[in-house]
């Protein structure tokens, strides 16, 4: 919220660097840094030019706790282009060792509806998905007899199924017009950059997989993977389903939600044609039936 604020309070919301917290100061510096010229190859030139604007502002735009750090930091043009080269993450975990940690059901959640929200707020046209896919993934779940640990997996995973979206360029999450081959091809990745996200996470690996199938079809002719009947399971089926009614029955800017029968009738079209599973498809009418 405050990193575009000054040190001396001629920002937008008047605020003194000693009213903004530490790391809205530091994420200003590193934003203006970027803008006046922090890009590969930029040369010596670019780096007496931040270190002239930064002095000559101190106080001013910057704190002097800040700029003092970064002169700490960077002590002469080779350190501070580091940062552009293939070891800046290397370099970055020898001074901040990873460490496992492990949480509890209630932080997951947090930080699945976190990043939930952050997917489906990027583009107008899918303000609640995510988070309506996980709460009707739980829902079914239970409805169909799975136990609270895999209830609560299948809510982590309908959370966090679009979240390869982020790496997806809003001109084709938000285009009104029907996709061009190439755009199709872009936003079908999506869910191929679920599967890396989420791969990086560990004992995530049922989660990932149950999230990242919710495109794959029982003909193989889904995607990203082209996963078939044999290769998907019960969780990755539904998620798949799931998917589909939520999207169907939600309303978006360009279209009123689906009724509950004539979102049943398509999934059911599509289980004739075999890309979903029938079984699930009968018992989703069921479960939804009344709500």
């Amino acid at each position: 919220l405050y990193h575009h604020e000054h040190a001396d309070g001629t920002g937008p919301f008047q605020k003194k660097w000693n009213e903004i917290p530490l790391f809205a100061r530091i994420i200003h510096l590193a934003d203006t840094i970027d803008i006046i010229g922090n890009n590969p190859g930029s040369g010596n030139n670019s780096w007496n030019f931040i270190c002239q604007f930064l002095l000559k502002n101190k106080d001013g735009l910057f704190d002097s706790e800040c700029v003092n750090a970064f002169f700490h930091a960077f002590t002469h043009f080779e350190s501070f282009t580091c940062l552009s080269d293939n070891s800046f993450e290397m370099k970055l975990w020898e001074i901040i060792p990873r460490q496992k940690q492990v949480f509890d059901w209630k932080t997951c959640k947090n930080v699945a509806d976190f990043f939930a929200k952050i997917v489906d707020y990027k583009s107008s046209f899918t303000s609640r998905h995510s988070i309506g896919v996980a709460e009707k993934a739980a829902l079914f779940a239970q409805y169909i007899g799975f136990d609270s640990i895999n209830v609560q997996k299948m809510y982590l995973a309908g959370a966090l199924h679009d979240i390869g979206k982020m790496a997806v360029d809003n001109e084709i999450l938000e285009k009104p017009d029907k996709l061009t081959d190439d755009e199709f091809s872009k936003m079908k990745n999506h869910a191929g950059y679920t599967y890396i996200i989420l791969s990086e996470v560990e004992d995530f690996e049922e989660i990932r997989d149950w999230a990242s199938f919710h495109h794959e079809k029982l003909n193989g002719k889904g995607y990203p993977f082209g996963k078939t009947a044999a290769e998907l399971n019960e969780p990755e089926r539904i998620m798949a389903c799931i998917d589909i009614y939520q999207a169907l029955t939600e309303d978006r800017p360009y279209k009123k939600g689906l009724s509950h029968e004539k979102t049943c009738e398509i999934l059911d079209d599509m289980a004739q044609k075999g890309f979903v599973d029938s079984d699930i498809s009968k018992k989703i009418r069921e479960c939804f039936g009344g709500i």
